[in-house]
Formats: structure tokens, sequence, C-alpha cells
């Protein structure tokens, strides 16, 4: 049995946090490049997110956040 390990993909200070807006909200890591996807629900205080991988890159999403013209 291997053993896990948890790892910081990407981070947010309180002041990032507060200014995303609910609903999906598209953010770049300045250190590495990789795009994430970062959902905001305020009404029940969550926040959710994943790598946005496009589709052409094998994952999930259509659109990349260059596709997105920086919306």
């Amino acid at each position: 049995m291997t053993s896990q390990s948890a790892k910081v993909l990407f981070s947010l200070d309180a002041e990032a946090v507060g200014s995303l807006k609910d609903g999906a909200n598209f953010k770049k890591n300045p250190e590495d490049g990789k795009c994430y996807i970062i959902y905001k629900d305020k009404s029940i205080n969550v926040l959710k997110a994943c790598k946005n991988q496009c589709k052409h890159q094998g994952g999930l999403f259509i659109k990349d956040i260059e596709d997105l013209d920086g919306r």
C-alpha cells in the first residue's frame, strides 16, 4: 500500500477570496502558470476549486481561460 501526501497547488489570501464573485472564477497560479476554476457560493459559505484543463488537453472543460478573453 502506498502512502498519500497532501500538496498545496494553489492558494489565495483573504483579500483575493473576498474579491471572488459568486459562481465560477478563473484564476492563474503565478508560480507555475496553471489555470484553476474556483466556484464560490456565498449563501452556503462554500469554495470549490479544480484545475482548468480543456478538452483538447484531455480535461473536462470546453474552453480555456485564454479562450475567454480575460473574463
